[in-house]
């Protein structure tokens, strides 16, 4: 694969660009914070899903809502694509193959394509390549190499997929627990599925008497049926005989009801007939006095119109003259304005003169205001001017203390590098104590839970022998169970009996409260015959009797019902014996798991306390390297600022020169205008003594323009006046034909006033008169209905008395006993009925539960037998798994130090120094003389055994012959670069290597070089020239006293 452009815009400080790479060596040059670190970054976050940020926001240009990175590449294929990536608003990722004309915009295509060009497995991820192999990120190319064991395991074991195989075995050995859990589920419901089978063939014995038992009570029932029914018929008919005697004796008390009802009705209507005559004896009387009072009230209507009509008149009037004394003294207020504004214009004429000479002082005020103005202005610039200098003055001085004191600093700095090689050496062991540490506490922490479970499951084993033999005590018990039930089902039979008895025998009992029959309301006589004093103590005697023997049914009953509750209780826990021994069984198989764990847990916790005891003062030595460290950089941080001092000396320099330049000019300006404040003052004082003429005038013209207004006012005033008097002269005319009319209204009220009382008299007899004839009538009607209703009486009687001698009530009471005593009876053969068929349905749904459950019975033991085979099978694909992967990694790491050993001898230019990787991802360096570990390697020595080893992995995990280097000489001194750039030059077996440097470390052999610059916070390409020039100025500044 082979890079040959990238496109970049809005990222990070880059707004546009576009950087074309070649086949060979590349380096990207620039200086610290140009971005040169960010085209690796775009790459790798383009190509491979690697972004060293938790946001991809945070990888757009600081004020723009998106980013877009477009790379160009040739791939294994010899076919050109154009990846193109879009982050922060509207993000997107895309593959585009230019030969096919075809895009992939999925994620997961994407990443497949990607795969499949860079020759990886797909299970691979990107990222862990490329960070670790691919593009270490800056400063971190042989820290991998430097940290514990544990932690290079947990990196490598990552990229090289070995941890792979770990997981697939304990994810067979949770696929194992599954299966065990599984056969000891199967083996709890085998357990169960035969505990509850087991009464199986009672329950069909019992079924089979049960349904015997159903046969009889069904004989019973059907026997009490047919002779109720008999009886029933019977007393339908004497009912019958009853209810028309009922109802005859009804009829005769209505009719009875009715002839008195006629009565009264007739009595009403004389009544009424009398008083209609004595009404229209009062109307003839009173007649013509009505119809006096008629006839002046119809006169009092007609002039009390004539009332109102003269009222409107007078208020007219009125209206009219109020309106009159208005516009009299509006007339008069117009005439005062005309006379004002003549006075005003003779003022007016008098102001001109003065007026003149306010506005020629005022255009001279203006102008000596603004030179005012300016003289302040000039003043407020030379104090502010003055104050900068005094700033940059001091400002000046500071820089130049500063550079006195950083100078003796460089060689302190030039010791940074090796003082972090040493301090990241001891904190790499800290790093391994920590872990120790951690591990004990983890395993002091597993230890103490392991003590407490082996407590928690030695007392349930207590428990659970203590509930069995609880259990097997009450074997007896709980299997007489279902007899009691048997006998419970019968005496709630016999009480249901019983209670029947009892309400209907308290019915008939109420009925026939005071010794009368329910329906005819007399004493009984058929009681009598039977020896007895009432029906009351007839009944009493039977409800005493019932009631007794249920009293003792219901003891029998509660006394069963406690005992059955008390074994019903044993009786449920009894069902679950079968899991409680399962349970024992796992609690001791525990235990003795337990007992194992701790031992060697114990062990454990041995071994991590004497690993830690050879590291106790490894904090001190720690400590004395990270003061020298801190030392060291401080003065580097110090010392790298020289230069930026040194030009903003000069700066400031300049700058106060130019300041004192601006306060010589400010001077001359402010002698120039110092006279107009107080000319000002002479101007502002004329002005005040004329008081504003112009202002007085201007008021006194706004009065003189509303003359032609007010004459015009005044006219209409005149005109309106003289109108209103001929319309008040005009009402005075109508209004005198109503003189006399208050007279005739009181001539006509007295009239009224003298016939009022016959009228009254006739109005409240009238209503009485008009209904004389229809009362005369209704009293005819009522004498007619009153012979009709006694007639009918006379009737009802004689039919009453002949029904109430046919009806025998002695057979009736018989009949009525009798049935409701076989009622009773037939309650409670149905109740027992209904108990026997519910224990029958009961029995049947325990059959068919059973015999289903014996069908999940067989299906549970096959079941078991599968998950025995599958276990056996997963037991030995984890052992298989177990033994294969150390293999695996063995193999792979064989072939990765080959290569690896190749790249090195090539870099180191001598064969003869050999390079292996470890198990334990270790780098070991073997020469004649000896043989030394990664960390024993000197700065470049480390340097080229990482480079060998990450390019060794680099080709032997994917098909890519492309390398990323981010600063590899940092911290190195002149001459280690220059060595560790040769060795990277004679790296064979790669058509592209890209080196990020801020220094001309790698100018020499390169196939070709890209220069960055940034300027007002944004990146650009420079070219050849430029770069000269940026030097020279940078060597200028430098040479600067």
């Amino acid at each position: 694969m082979l890079i040959t452009r990238l496109e970049l815009e809005n990222i990070k400080s880059y707004r546009h660009l576009a950087v074309e790479f070649r086949r060979g060596t590349t380096a990207i040059q620039g200086a610290n914070g140009a971005g040169k670190t960010t085209l690796v970054e775009a790459i790798g976050f383009a190509l491979f899903d690697a972004l060293p940020y938790k946001q991809h926001s945070q990888f757009v240009r600081e004020g723009e809502k998106y980013g877009v990175i477009r790379v160009h590449l040739l791939g294994n294929d010899e076919r050109r694509y154009i990846v193109e990536r879009r982050c922060g608003a509207g993000a997107y990722w895309q593959l585009y193959d230019c030969e096919a004309d075809y895009r992939l915009e999925q994620r997961t295509d994407v990443l497949d394509k990607l795969h499949e060009l860079f020759g990886i497995e797909r299970e691979r991820p990107l990222p862990t390549l490329f960070q670790d192999a691919l593009g270490v990120p800056q400063g971190t190319f042989t820290a991998a190499f430097l940290e514990t064991p544990a932690k290079r395991k947990k990196t490598f074991d990552e990229l090289l997929q070995i941890e792979d195989y770990r997981l697939a075995s304990d994810y067979l050995r949770e696929v194992q627990n599954y299966y065990k859990d599984q056969m000891q589920q199967q083996q709890q419901e085998i357990q169960r599925l035969s505990f509850e089978t087991r009464d199986l063939d009672q329950w069909r014995q019992e079924l089979e008497q049960a349904r015997q038992q159903e046969r009889r009570q069904t004989e019973l029932l059907a026997a009490g049926s047919r002779r109720l029914e008999e009886l029933e018929s019977r007393y339908a008919v004497l009912q019958h005989q009853r209810d028309e005697l009922l109802n005859l004796r009804h009829h005769f008390e209505q009719a009875r009801l009715k002839r008195e009802a006629a009565r009264q009705r007739l009595h009403q209507c004389g009544q009424e007939l009398r008083l209609a005559r004595q009404a229209q004896e009062q109307v003839e009387a009173n007649r013509a006095a009505y119809l006096a009072y008629q006839e002046a009230e119809a006169a009092l209507q007609e002039l009390r119109q004539a009332e109102r009509q003269r009222n409107i008149l007078r208020q007219q009037q009125a209206a009219l003259q109020h309106r009159q004394a208005g516009l009299s003294a509006n007339k008069a207020h117009v005439e005062t304005a005309l006379k004002e504004i003549e006075r005003a214009r003779q003022r007016v004429i008098e102001l001109s003169p003065l007026a003149d000479r306010q506005r020629e002082l005022e255009r001279q005020r203006e102008e000596l205001r603004q030179q005012t103005q300016r003289h302040d202005e000039l003043l407020e610039e030379g104090r502010s001017l003055r104050r900068q200098q005094e700033q940059h003055l001091k400002r000046l001085q500071e820089l130049q203390s500063q550079i006195r004191e950083i100078e003796p600093l460089q060689d302190l700095a030039s010791q940074l590098p090796e003082r972090i090689t040493l301090l990241t050496r001891l904190q790499a062991r800290l790093s391994e104590r920590g872990q120790k540490q951690l591990q004990l506490q983890e395993k002091l922490e597993t230890l103490r839970q392991k003590e407490e479970e082996r407590s928690r499951t030695a007392e349930r084993l207590r428990s659970l022998e203590e509930t069995i033999a609880a259990l097997e005590a009450r074997r007896a018990e709980v299997e007489a169970l279902p007899a009691l039930r048997e006998e419970q089902a019968q005496l709630t039979a016999r009480r249901y009996r019983l209670e029947g008895n009892i309400d209907g025998y308290r019915e008939s009992y109420q009925r026939s409260r005071g010794g009368l029959c329910p329906l005819l309301h007399e004493p009984c006589l058929n009681i009598r015959q039977k020896g007895l004093t009432s029906l009351e103590s007839y009944f009493a005697q039977l409800i005493a009797n019932d009631e007794a023997q249920l009293a003792d049914l219901c003891k029998q009953q509660q006394e069963l019902e406690e005992k059955i509750s008390e074994i019903t209780v044993y009786a449920q826990e009894y069902e679950r014996l079968g899991n409680y021994r399962a349970q024992r069984t796992e609690c001791a198989e525990r235990l003795r798991q337990l007992a194992a764990e701790l031992l060697r847990l114990q062990r454990d916790v041995d071994d991590l306390r004497q690993d830690l005891s050879e590291l106790q003062n490894l904090n001190q030595e720690i400590a004395q390297a990270e003061q020298a460290r801190q030392e060291s950089e401080t003065a580097d941080q110090r010392v790298r600022a020289l230069p930026g001092l040194r030009a903003r000396v000069e700066q400031l320099e300049e700058q106060i020169k130019h300041l004192e330049d601006l306060l010589l000019e400010r001077r001359q300006q402010v002698l120039q205008l110092q006279g107009a404040r107080e000319q000002l003052k002479e101007v502002e004082a004329q002005l005040a003594a004329l008081d504003d003429p112009a202002g007085q005038i201007r008021g006194l013209l706004t009065t003189i323009e509303r003359e032609p207004q007010l004459r015009e006012q005044l006219a209409e005033l005149v005109q309106e006046e003289e109108k209103l008097g001929q319309e008040l002269q005009a009402l005075t005319e109508r209004l005198a034909v109503y003189q006399d009319l208050d007279g005739r209204l009181a001539e006509r009220e007295a009239q009224r006033q003298r016939a009022q009382a016959g009228y009254q008299t006739y109005l409240a007899h009238e209503q009485g008169a008009r209904q004389l004839p229809q009362r005369q009538q209704a009293y005819e009607r009522a004498a007619a209905d009153y012979q009709a209703a006694e007639r009918e009486l006379q009737q009802a009687e004689n039919t009453y008395h002949q029904a109430q001698i046919a009806f025998d009530e002695a057979e009736f009471q018989r009949t009525d006993e009798e049935i409701k005593k076989l009622r009773a009876d037939l309650k409670g053969y149905t109740t027992a009925l209904q108990h026997t068929r519910s224990r029958i349905a009961e029995l049947e749904a325990r059959i068919r539960h059973a015999e289903a459950l014996l069908v999940a019975l067989e299906a549970a033991q096959q079941e078991y037998r599968t998950l025995e085979d599958l276990n056996s099978a997963v037991d030995l694909f984890r052992q298989v798994i177990k033994e294969a992967a150390p293999q695996i990694l063995q193999a792979r790491l064989a072939e990765i130090s080959a290569e690896a050993n190749r790249i090195f001898g090539e870099i180191m230019g001598d064969r003869s120094v050999q390079l292996s990787w470890q198990d334990d991802y270790e780098i070991v360096v073997r020469s004649r003389s000896a043989t030394r570990t990664f960390a024993q390697l000197s700065g470049g020595e480390q340097m080229s055994a990482a480079l060998a080893v990450r390019l060794a992995l680099l080709k032997k995990l994917s098909n890519l012959t492309i390398a990323f280097f981010d600063e590899p000489t940092q911290n190195m001194d002149s001459t280690r670069r220059t060595n560790l750039a040769e060795q990277i030059r004679r790296v064979r077996g790669f058509d592209q290597l890209i080196v990020i440097s801020h220094d001309d470390t790698f100018e020499q052999g390169l196939d070709s070089l890209i220069r960055l610059r940034k300027e007002n916070g944004e990146t650009r390409l420079i070219s050849e020239e430029e770069w000269q020039m940026v030097l020279e100025r940078e060597e200028e500044h430098a040479h600067a006293p």
